[in-house]
């Protein structure tokens, strides 16, 4: 990728993060909703393929955070990604692991929001599968074999969705 196109992206990123902000101070109340539409993730998974780069928001400690992170790939309503053992993340995962991951296609129509549990895995082949689908992961950690590499999935409970018809959302089916 050349400056120009990075530099369009951080810029959409910043946009995003100040969309994410607005939206989530005016999300109703779900927690007394119990007749949500069911959605299933393969519905959308066209988004997280063609947008692999998203931003996830956990939390660290009493703070909330967040981190661009690259979607590897989806099976059911798990939604799969990598991350390493020597960062701050894979701790606060491990602590709070309740999450969001959004990403969005370049028209914002529409951005994508996943709200799930992580869950780590040790299992070799869907690390293998985590590791081929992700570019970055690969260019990093090289083969499932490296101990600083871990896979996890979000365990998708509700799907939102944003865009120009409004706010959408979903129980995962």
């Amino acid at each position: 990728m050349n400056r120009k196109t990075n530099f369009g992206r951080l810029i959409g990123y910043v946009f995003f993060f100040g969309f994410f902000i607005i939206g989530c101070a005016k999300k109703p109340d779900i927690s007394s909703e119990k007749d949500f539409e069911k959605k299933e993730l393969s519905e959308l998974i066209h988004i997280l393929e063609g947008y692999r780069n998203g931003v996830l928001a956990n939390r660290d400690g009493e703070k909330l955070r967040t981190q661009i992170m690259t979607f590897s790939f989806a099976e059911g309503n798990r939604a799969y990604f990598c991350t390493t053992v020597d960062k701050p993340l894979y701790a606060q995962l491990a602590a709070f692991p309740y999450v969001s991951y959004c990403t969005f296609p370049e028209d914002w129509e529409p951005v994508l929001s996943l709200n799930g549990k992580v869950v780590f895995v040790e299992d070799r082949a869907l690390k293998e599968r985590a590791l081929e689908s992700n570019y970055y992961a690969k260019m990093n950690f090289k083969d499932i074999d490296n101990p600083l590499l871990r896979v996890f999935y979000i365990d998708v409970e509700e799907i939102e969705t944003y865009g120009s018809g409004g706010v959408n959302i979903y129980t995962a089916k």
